[in-house]
């Protein structure tokens, strides 16, 4: 005999409310099926509205101005499709509108008025003044240049930078490089400046004749700011104060051939031998020093006149040179038993005849046979190159009854480098 298996267990019942225990069962009635949790129906994904390039393009175009039109187009475009496509961007695509048709309108009126020419040109020349704009701490050796109002003896911190070809203030020359770690202080910097900025500008402008008259030795040095930011330079350059220089006054090797450069490097080393004569005005006052400089003016003219004898010269300037080179000689003969004198009056004696020797009739027809300039400087009056007053304040070339007037550079200005 089969037994029946067990009916199978029922459900849990679930408590609600008012059905927790103590309260009657639920009436009967057909049972509902029971889910745990509510089943919400899926929706499908709906991707938002995308914002239009074009509006973003408006907007920018018109707040910039760069192209007004241009604004306009991409605005009207951009709500045609706005409206078509449902994008977004409505607010952005008017705005630039409005903005590029006011940007437009005033385009207009300004090239009507021909104010937009004058904008356009301020601008322009803003930008190349900024351009052009350097520190005194950076000039390079050729750079020309217009100093703030025209005053150059003054602390500066900017030039601004011009072309050569036109009317300019200065022109650097070249710069020297100041020994030591701490500032050696204005006085010592500037007598420095004096003596060493005169053969950096020989060397730029090798032929002192061709200078023009306005063109003066002018430095800047470093001032105690700047040189604790590193400046310890000096800047050497030609610099007017009485109306501008016009034109380069450079004339080294890119201009010079090597005939016109070896009588020039001659004739510049006899005039700074010159501007070293002692800081005095009578030889009474310091006779060994005078004959100490007489003996290296003795020494700076005999070479040159080995210099001159040893070049081959071409045949039209052959003659002329030699000459040249017959004075040098005499004159350093002269200037060697100067330096031999017992007393200031047998310097005197010998000073002036070698002052004598050097004609400057024989320098011009030289020059003139090299194509060099010929015109003496403002400052050669007299009859012969002598004559030390120079960088270093010299005196005569032997303080004669009739001296020579000397070929020397004066003192420089200077102006100090502001930062």
């Amino acid at each position: 005999m089969d037994i029946p298996p067990p009916p199978a267990p029922e459900p849990p019942s679930q408590p609600g409310q008012g059905h927790g225990p103590g309260w009657p069962p639920p009436p009967p009635g057909p049972q509902q099926p029971w889910y745990p949790y509510p089943q919400p129906y899926p929706q499908p994904f709906q991707e938002p509205a995308k914002t239009s390039g074009l509006a973003i393009a408006s907007l920018v175009t018109g707040i910039v101005c760069c192209v007004p039109p241009l604004g306009l187009v991409l605005g009207a475009v951009a709500l045609g499709r706005i409206r078509k496509h449902g994008q977004r961007g409505k607010g952005m695509a008017i705005t630039g509108v409005v903005l590029s048709a006011i940007s437009t309108v005033l385009a207009v009126v300004l090239v009507v008025s021909g104010a937009a020419s004058a904008f356009w040109d301020g601008f322009r020349d803003g930008i190349d003044e900024v351009k052009s704009t350097r520190s005194t701490m950076d000039l390079r050796k050729g750079d020309c240049f217009d100093v703030p109002g025209g005053e150059l003896e003054r602390e500066v911190v900017n030039v601004t930078i011009v072309s050569c070809a036109k009317p300019h203030d200065g022109e650097v020359s070249g710069s020297f490089k100041l020994d030591g770690s701490s500032f050696p202080g204005d006085k010592a910097i500037t007598a420095l400046a004096d003596r060493k900025c005169w053969a950096v500008e020989q060397e730029y402008a090798m032929d002192s004749w061709a200078l023009p008259v306005e063109a003066e030795s002018y430095y800047y040095t470093p001032s105690s700011r700047s040189w604790r930011l590193g400046d310890h330079s000096v800047t050497c350059s030609f610099a007017t104060t009485s109306g501008k220089l016009k034109g380069s006054v450079r004339n080294d090797a890119r201009r010079l051939d090597a005939d016109q450069m070896t009588y020039l490097r001659s004739s510049n080393a006899y005039d700074r031998v010159l501007a070293a004569g002692p800081d005095r005005d009578r030889v009474e006052d310091d006779l060994p020093a005078f004959k100490k400089w007489a003996g290296q003016v003795s020494q700076v003219l005999g070479q040159e006149s080995a210099r001159l004898r040893e070049h081959s010269w071409p045949a039209a300037a052959e003659a002329r040179v030699r000459d040249r080179a017959k004075e040098a000689e005499l004159a350093g003969k002269e200037w060697a038993k100067a330096a031999g004198a017992a007393d200031a009056e047998a310097f005197y004696l010998h000073s002036g005849a070698a002052d004598r020797a050097l004609r400057q009739a024989t320098e011009v027809a030289a020059r003139g046979a090299l194509h060099l300039a010929t015109t003496p400087p403002a400052t050669d009056s007299g009859g012969s190159s002598g004559g030390s007053g120079g960088a270093d304040g010299g005196t005569d070339s032997g303080g004669t009854e009739e001296p020579g007037s000397g070929t020397g550079s004066g003192t420089g200005s200077e102006g100090s480098k502001a930062v």
